[in-house]
Order: structure tokens, then C-alpha cells, then sequence
């Protein structure tokens, strides 16, 4: 595509997930060779770890001098099994309501053989230092993660993975049951003492809820629903974080669209599944065979002023986008399976084409 181009594909970079920018321009990447997803389908994701090839990594990457970085993994408590999937990062693009800190701090969502967890980490420039552990007896299969002051909110998408073979239509009926409004909002404490349950459940019935982010000004979370289809804006109460979120407004994609990210103007950009059936059931089983659309959408934190751009209608040269992020006029996007990531320069935030649904929920 015109000014699209992959990168970190000779550098370890594989299903680069979800991705923020820091305040300074350098971009935070999930990253994680996802293929031990298909294997043992009746469970889990943390029963299919020990089928996982190698570990996952977090990277930077910066526009500016086009350099990427993997990050070392250091610190006495660092996971034995690392397999990042969504990420948050402190200080970050577009959110304010945070301490100015020359720490970066990162919250990851990491499947582990004994359950899944959030592991938090303090980044130097070439390193990942291992500093917390969140694990909590409340969630089964979390997703994606958003740090506020105090604590963070993380989405639990589904509360069992069924198999779910393209021809085995009692099981897609169950899938539709089972996350049809299963999926749930955790509020989790980073004071809590060991062995007090850090989280409390701040939304339910949701319809995979997948992508989670705070407003600027930190009085808002955003929460993508995949199989909804939807993004809902809810208000913080009064009482603040870990009181039942209030909804507020909703806007609808018409595709499944999975991780949330803020640019530095607050617009919220997220990646998505246009054909989610051919990402499902072809391109999850064999990515390099079978390749899926890439989108990314990008709307204005009133949920108003929804900008659609399609960014591989063939799913070339980048499959099953799942994050995106903006910054100057840069737009990096990620894709689950694939190899790398999509940099795409010389872009602006000037709506383009506007459509989709909104209104109160």
C-alpha cells in the first residue's frame, strides 16, 4: 500500500498485538509467535502455553530514527512463561491523567501456564525489568489492559474456549451462548497485600469485550465489544476506580475490532477484523495461507467522527490487524499472526470518511 511498509520482520517481531506510543514518539509492541492458540481448543489459553514455540517479547520502535529495539529480560522475578497479549504503558499519548514519571512503566496481559496474569515492568531504554505480578481468582481468559492511577482496568473476553471447527455448528451456537454476554471489566488495585484478591468486577454482560482504554482526562473508560461490534464510552462515578462503571454512550463499527490506543490529540484509534469469519476459521489456522483484511478505524473521544480506512482489502501486506497507533504522522498497525508490522508514514488525523452509528446506551 502507498506509504505502508512492514517492518521487524527479520528482527523477531511475530503477532505484534497491541501498540502505544509514548509521549516522546516511541512506540511500545506487544509481540508473540500466537500459534500455540490452535492447539488444544477444548481449553484455556493458559493450557496451551506449554505448546507455545518460544517466548514473546516487548519491543519499541521509533519512527523518527526507524529504530527497534527488543527489550532484555531482566529482574529475579521475571515469568518463566512470557506470552504478551494487550498491553498498557505509563506514561502514554493522550492520557494526562498520570504522573510525569522518566520511568516508563508497562502493564501486560500474560498467558501462563498456571493462569493467566498482568505482569508490570519498569522499561529503560534496552531493558524490561520485572516488578509485580497481578493475578487474580475472578478472571479466566483476560485480554487487553488499561493503566490508570492506582491500579488498571482489564477485560476477561470469555469465560471458556470452546472448539470451534467451522463445521461443528452445535459449538458455534455454544460460542455464541458462551461470550454472547459473558464477558466482563475487572478494576485491579496495585496496593493490594499478597493474598487479598487485587480485583473487583466493574462491568458484566458484555459481548467480548476485547480493547479497554481511560479518556484523557481520566473521568472515562472505553470498552470494544468484538462480537457487539460496538465501543461503549462509561463514566467513572464519583467513588472512583472500582465502583460499577455508568454507560454512557455507544458507537458501532460493523466489524470486530480488537485494541484500543490514543494519539496525542486524544482520538482513539483501534484495528479490526472487517471479515471476522475468513480471521476466524482460515487465516487462525493457517495465517500465510489463508490471509484476512486489515482496518483501522479512529473516532474522537465524544464517540462522534468515525474515520474508516481500510488498509489491505487482500490482507497483504499485513493479515488480522489488531492494534494500531498514531503519532505525528505515523500510524503503525499489528497484525495477530503475521510477521512484523505495518508502518505507514505521511498521514494526518483530518477526517476522511465519516459514517457509523452513535448515540446514548
Amino acid at each position: 500500500m502507498e506509504a505502508c511498509r512492514l517492518a521487524g520482520t527479520g528482527d523477531g517481531v511475530i503477532g505484534s498485538e497491541d501498540i502505544h506510543f509514548r509521549p516522546d514518539g516511541v512506540a511500545f509492541i506487544s509481540s508473540d509467535d500466537k500459534s500455540y492458540w490452535e492447539t488444544e481448543m477444548f481449553r484455556n489459553f493458559s493450557a496451551r502455553v506449554p505448546h507455545a514455540k518460544v517466548q514473546g517479547n516487548i519491543f519499541t520502535y521509533d519512527p523518527a530514527t526507524d529504530k527497534l529495539q527488543k527489550l532484555r529480560h531482566t529482574g529475579d522475578s521475571f515469568p518463566r512463561d512470557f506470552h504478551p497479549h494487550g498491553i498498557s504503558i505509563v506514561p502514554r499519548t493522550g492520557f494526562e491523567h498520570a504522573k510525569l514519571s522518566k520511568v516508563t512503566t508497562v502493564f501486560a496481559v500474560n498467558h501462563r501456564r498456571d493462569g493467566d496474569a498482568v505482569e508490570v515492568f519498569e522499561a529503560t531504554p534496552d531493558a524490561l525489568k520485572h516488578v509485580k505480578t497481578v493475578k487474580s481468582s475472578i478472571w479466566k481468559n483476560i485480554n487487553d489492559v488499561a493503566a490508570a492511577e492506582g491500579g488498571f482496568y482489564v477485560t476477561n473476553y470469555i469465560e471458556r474456549v470452546p472448539y470451534t471447527h467451522p463445521l461443528a455448528v452445535p459449538e458455534l451456537i455454544n460460542l455464541q451462548v458462551e461470550i454472547g454476554a459473558g464477558g466482563y471489566v475487572l478494576w485491579c488495585r496495585l496496593d493490594a497485600n499478597e493474598g487479598e484478591e487485587a480485583c473487583t468486577k466493574v462491568l458484566e454482560g458484555l459481548r467480548m469485550p476485547n480493547g479497554v482504554e481511560v479518556s484523557t482526562d481520566g473521568k472515562q473508560v472505553f470498552v470494544l465489544e468484538s462480537l457487539g461490534q460496538r465501543v461503549v464510552s462509561y463514566n467513572i462515578p464519583p467513588e472512583g476506580h472500582g465502583a460499577r462503571l455508568v454507560p454512557y454512550k455507544t458507537l458501532r463499527f460493523g466489524a470486530a475490532c480488537d485494541n484500543l490506543s490514543l494519539s496525542p490529540s486524544g482520538r482513539v484509534y483501534t484495528a479490526c477484523h472487517p471479515k471476522a469469519l475468513t480471521f476466524k476459521f482460515l487465516h487462525a489456522k493457517k495465517p500465510s495461507k489463508f490471509r484476512s483484511p486489515s482496518q483501522v478505524f479512529s473516532f474522537d473521544q465524544s464517540l462522534s467522527h468515525l474515520r474508516q480506512e481500510l488498509l489491505s482489502a487482500d490482507g497483504n501486506p499485513l493479515s488480522g490487524s489488531s492494534g494500531a497507533a498514531f503519532h505525528g504522522s505515523t500510524l503503525l498497525v499489528g497484525g495477530i499472526y503475521d510477521p512484523g508490522f505495518m508502518v505507514c508514514s505521511g498521514r494526518s488525523e483530518e477526517p476522511s470518511s465519516i459514517h457509523g452509528e452513535s448515540g446514548p446506551e
